[in-house]
Protein backbone atom coordinates (compact mmCIF):
# COMPACT_ATOMS: atom_id res chain seq x y z
CA UNK A 1 0.00 0.00 0.00
CA UNK A 2 2.81 2.40 0.80
CA UNK A 3 4.53 1.50 -2.47
CA UNK A 4 1.41 2.41 -4.41
CA UNK A 5 0.94 5.61 -2.39
CA UNK A 6 4.48 6.89 -2.92
CA UNK A 7 5.13 5.47 -6.38
CA UNK A 8 6.88 8.19 -8.44
CA UNK A 9 4.34 7.82 -11.22
CA UNK A 10 1.41 8.29 -8.82
CA UNK A 11 2.43 10.54 -5.95
CA UNK A 12 2.85 14.28 -6.36
CA UNK A 13 4.94 14.56 -3.20
CA UNK A 14 8.40 16.02 -3.84
CA UNK A 15 10.03 13.34 -1.71
CA UNK A 16 8.04 10.48 -3.24
CA UNK A 17 11.08 8.94 -4.92
CA UNK A 18 13.11 8.94 -1.72
CA UNK A 19 10.26 7.42 0.27
CA UNK A 20 9.65 4.86 -2.46
CA UNK A 21 13.29 3.76 -2.27
CA UNK A 22 13.08 3.39 1.53
CA UNK A 23 9.82 1.42 1.27
CA UNK A 24 11.33 -0.79 -1.42
CA UNK A 25 14.42 -1.44 0.68
CA UNK A 26 12.30 -2.26 3.73
CA UNK A 27 10.32 -4.77 1.69
CA UNK A 28 13.47 -6.33 0.29
CA UNK A 29 14.77 -6.85 3.84
CA UNK A 30 11.57 -8.06 5.47
CA UNK A 31 10.58 -10.42 2.65
CA UNK A 32 13.93 -12.23 2.53
CA UNK A 33 14.81 -14.34 5.63
CA UNK A 34 18.55 -14.11 4.90
CA UNK A 35 18.52 -10.33 4.49
CA UNK A 36 16.30 -9.94 7.54
CA UNK A 37 18.70 -12.02 9.63
CA UNK A 38 21.64 -9.95 8.33
CA UNK A 39 19.76 -6.77 9.20
CA UNK A 40 19.07 -8.04 12.71
CA UNK A 41 22.80 -8.75 13.10
CA UNK A 42 23.65 -5.25 11.87
CA UNK A 43 25.35 -6.59 8.72
CA UNK A 44 22.83 -5.57 6.06
CA UNK A 45 24.12 -2.01 5.67
CA UNK A 46 27.54 -3.30 4.60
CA UNK A 47 26.16 -5.89 2.17
CA UNK A 48 23.16 -4.26 0.57
CA UNK A 49 24.98 -2.67 -2.40
CA UNK A 50 27.43 -5.40 -3.28
CA UNK A 51 25.22 -6.62 -6.12
CA UNK A 52 24.93 -3.22 -7.86
CA UNK A 53 27.52 -1.09 -9.60
CA UNK A 54 25.97 2.15 -8.36
CA UNK A 55 23.19 3.57 -6.25
CA UNK A 56 21.29 4.53 -9.42
CA UNK A 57 21.37 0.95 -10.68
CA UNK A 58 20.12 -0.25 -7.29
CA UNK A 59 17.23 2.22 -7.34
CA UNK A 60 16.31 1.24 -10.90
CA UNK A 61 16.34 -2.47 -10.03
CA UNK A 62 14.21 -1.95 -6.93
CA UNK A 63 11.77 0.23 -8.86
CA UNK A 64 11.38 -2.43 -11.55
CA UNK A 65 10.63 -5.02 -8.87
CA UNK A 66 8.09 -2.78 -7.21
CA UNK A 67 6.49 -1.88 -10.52
CA UNK A 68 5.86 -5.58 -10.99
CA UNK A 69 4.48 -5.88 -7.47
CA UNK A 70 2.15 -2.90 -7.90
CA UNK A 71 0.87 -4.28 -11.19
CA UNK A 72 0.14 -7.62 -9.50
CA UNK A 73 -1.65 -5.86 -6.63
CA UNK A 74 -3.82 -3.85 -9.01
CA UNK A 75 -4.66 -6.97 -11.03
CA UNK A 76 -5.56 -8.83 -7.82
CA UNK A 77 -7.81 -5.98 -6.66
CA UNK A 78 -9.56 -5.92 -10.03
CA UNK A 79 -10.15 -9.66 -9.86
CA UNK A 80 -11.48 -9.35 -6.32
CA UNK A 81 -13.80 -6.50 -7.31
CA UNK A 82 -15.09 -8.49 -10.27
CA UNK A 83 -15.69 -11.54 -8.05
CA UNK A 84 -17.59 -9.46 -5.47
CA UNK A 85 -19.75 -7.82 -8.12
CA UNK A 86 -20.48 -11.23 -9.64
CA UNK A 87 -21.59 -12.56 -6.24
CA UNK A 88 -23.83 -9.53 -5.74
CA UNK A 89 -25.34 -9.98 -9.20
CA UNK A 90 -26.24 -13.53 -8.23
CA UNK A 91 -27.89 -12.88 -4.88
CA UNK A 92 -29.66 -9.55 -5.44
CA UNK A 93 -31.47 -10.54 -8.69
CA UNK A 94 -32.42 -13.86 -7.12
CA UNK A 95 -34.09 -12.19 -4.15
CA UNK A 96 -35.68 -9.43 -6.24
CA UNK A 97 -37.03 -11.90 -8.80
CA UNK A 98 -38.51 -14.06 -6.04
CA UNK A 99 -40.13 -10.98 -4.47
CA UNK A 100 -41.54 -9.77 -7.79
CA UNK A 101 -42.89 -13.14 -8.79
CA UNK A 102 -44.74 -13.63 -5.53
CA UNK A 103 -46.04 -10.05 -5.58
CA UNK A 104 -47.22 -10.04 -9.21
CA UNK A 105 -47.79 -13.79 -9.75
CA UNK A 106 -47.69 -13.36 -13.53
CA UNK A 107 -49.61 -16.13 -15.36
CA UNK A 108 -46.74 -16.81 -17.72
CA UNK A 109 -46.98 -20.58 -17.81
CA UNK A 110 -50.76 -20.56 -18.19
CA UNK A 111 -50.59 -18.31 -21.27
CA UNK A 112 -47.97 -20.38 -23.10
CA UNK A 113 -48.51 -23.28 -25.45
CA UNK A 114 -46.71 -26.60 -25.07
CA UNK A 115 -43.56 -25.45 -26.89
CA UNK A 116 -43.38 -22.28 -24.82
CA UNK A 117 -43.78 -24.21 -21.58
CA UNK A 118 -41.10 -26.69 -22.61
CA UNK A 119 -38.72 -23.84 -23.52
CA UNK A 120 -39.42 -22.10 -20.20
CA UNK A 121 -38.70 -25.29 -18.26
CA UNK A 122 -35.45 -25.81 -20.19
CA UNK A 123 -34.41 -22.22 -19.44
CA UNK A 124 -35.33 -22.79 -15.80
CA UNK A 125 -33.11 -25.89 -15.64
CA UNK A 126 -30.23 -23.98 -17.26
CA UNK A 127 -30.78 -21.14 -14.81
CA UNK A 128 -30.75 -23.53 -11.85
CA UNK A 129 -27.50 -25.12 -13.04
CA UNK A 130 -25.95 -21.68 -13.57
CA UNK A 131 -27.15 -20.45 -10.18
CA UNK A 132 -25.99 -23.49 -8.20
CA UNK A 133 -22.61 -23.57 -9.93
CA UNK A 134 -21.87 -19.88 -9.37
CA UNK A 135 -23.24 -19.80 -5.84
CA UNK A 136 -20.97 -22.74 -5.02
CA UNK A 137 -17.99 -20.76 -6.34
CA UNK A 138 -19.02 -17.69 -4.35
CA UNK A 139 -19.45 -19.72 -1.17
CA UNK A 140 -16.07 -21.37 -1.67
CA UNK A 141 -14.46 -17.96 -2.16
CA UNK A 142 -16.06 -15.99 0.67
CA UNK A 143 -16.98 -18.58 3.31
CA UNK A 144 -14.95 -21.04 5.33
CA UNK A 145 -15.88 -24.52 6.43
CA UNK A 146 -15.34 -25.42 10.08
CA UNK A 147 -14.05 -29.01 10.47
CA UNK A 148 -16.56 -31.23 12.24
CA UNK A 149 -13.89 -32.58 14.57
CA UNK A 150 -12.95 -29.05 15.72
CA UNK A 151 -14.62 -28.32 19.05
CA UNK A 152 -13.50 -25.22 20.89
CA UNK A 153 -14.91 -22.89 23.53
CA UNK A 154 -12.96 -20.04 21.97
CA UNK A 155 -14.01 -17.87 19.05
CA UNK A 156 -13.23 -19.48 15.72
CA UNK A 157 -10.90 -17.21 13.75
CA UNK A 158 -12.02 -16.89 10.14
CA UNK A 159 -9.47 -17.30 7.33
CA UNK A 160 -8.31 -14.18 5.57
CA UNK A 161 -10.88 -12.86 3.10
CA UNK A 162 -13.61 -15.22 4.34
CA UNK A 163 -15.97 -13.47 6.71
CA UNK A 164 -18.58 -16.13 7.56
CA UNK A 165 -18.83 -19.90 7.78
CA UNK A 166 -20.24 -22.07 4.99
CA UNK A 167 -23.26 -22.97 7.10
CA UNK A 168 -23.99 -19.30 7.84
CA UNK A 169 -23.75 -18.48 4.12
CA UNK A 170 -26.22 -21.22 3.22
CA UNK A 171 -28.61 -20.11 5.97
CA UNK A 172 -28.42 -16.53 4.66
CA UNK A 173 -29.25 -17.63 1.11
CA UNK A 174 -32.15 -19.87 2.13
CA UNK A 175 -33.63 -17.41 4.63
CA UNK A 176 -33.18 -14.50 2.23
CA UNK A 177 -34.99 -16.37 -0.51
CA UNK A 178 -37.85 -17.37 1.81
CA UNK A 179 -38.15 -13.84 3.19
CA UNK A 180 -38.26 -12.46 -0.36
CA UNK A 181 -41.08 -14.86 -1.22
CA UNK A 182 -42.95 -14.01 1.98
CA UNK A 183 -42.65 -10.26 1.52
CA UNK A 184 -43.72 -10.58 -2.10
CA UNK A 185 -46.76 -12.58 -1.09
CA UNK A 186 -47.73 -10.00 1.55
CA UNK A 187 -47.20 -7.04 -0.78
CA UNK A 188 -49.15 -8.83 -3.52
CA UNK A 189 -52.29 -8.84 -1.37
CA UNK A 190 -52.37 -5.05 -1.44
CA UNK A 191 -51.95 -4.72 -5.20
CA UNK A 192 -55.16 -3.95 -7.15
CA UNK A 193 -54.93 -7.09 -9.25
CA UNK A 194 -56.76 -10.39 -9.31
CA UNK A 195 -54.72 -13.46 -8.46
CA UNK A 196 -55.32 -17.14 -8.57
CA UNK A 197 -54.55 -19.54 -5.75
CA UNK A 198 -51.44 -18.52 -3.85
CA UNK A 199 -49.91 -22.01 -4.01
CA UNK A 200 -51.21 -23.37 -7.28
CA UNK A 201 -49.00 -25.82 -9.23
CA UNK A 202 -48.05 -23.05 -11.68
CA UNK A 203 -46.99 -20.77 -8.81
CA UNK A 204 -44.96 -23.52 -7.14
CA UNK A 205 -43.24 -24.27 -10.45
CA UNK A 206 -42.62 -20.57 -11.04
CA UNK A 207 -40.96 -20.20 -7.65
CA UNK A 208 -38.40 -22.77 -8.77
CA UNK A 209 -37.72 -21.74 -12.35
CA UNK A 210 -38.40 -18.00 -12.81
CA UNK A 211 -35.88 -16.47 -10.35
CA UNK A 212 -33.01 -18.61 -11.72
CA UNK A 213 -34.01 -17.56 -15.24
CA UNK A 214 -33.72 -13.92 -14.17
CA UNK A 215 -30.28 -14.58 -12.70
CA UNK A 216 -29.22 -16.39 -15.88
CA UNK A 217 -30.34 -13.49 -18.07
CA UNK A 218 -28.56 -10.88 -15.96
CA UNK A 219 -25.43 -13.02 -15.79
CA UNK A 220 -25.45 -13.47 -19.57
CA UNK A 221 -25.86 -9.72 -20.11
CA UNK A 222 -22.97 -9.04 -17.73
CA UNK A 223 -20.73 -11.57 -19.48
CA UNK A 224 -21.62 -10.09 -22.88
CA UNK A 225 -20.79 -6.63 -21.57
CA UNK A 226 -17.42 -7.86 -20.32
CA UNK A 227 -16.65 -9.45 -23.68
CA UNK A 228 -17.62 -6.31 -25.56
CA UNK A 229 -15.48 -4.26 -23.23
CA UNK A 230 -12.41 -6.29 -24.24
CA UNK A 231 -12.50 -4.97 -27.76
Amino acid sequence: RLARQYHPDVSASPDASARFVKISEAYQVLSDPNRRAAYDRGEYGRQKRTFYASHAAEVAAIQREFDRMVDEMIAHERQETAARSHAVLLVVPLFLAAFYFMAAKPPIMENLDFAGRALTIVLGICGLVYLVKNLSLALARYTYEVPKHLISVFRQESPRGKVISRKAGLVFLICGYMVSLGLGHVVGKFLPLHYGPALSPAILLGIIIYPPIAVLIIGSIRRLGIRLGLF
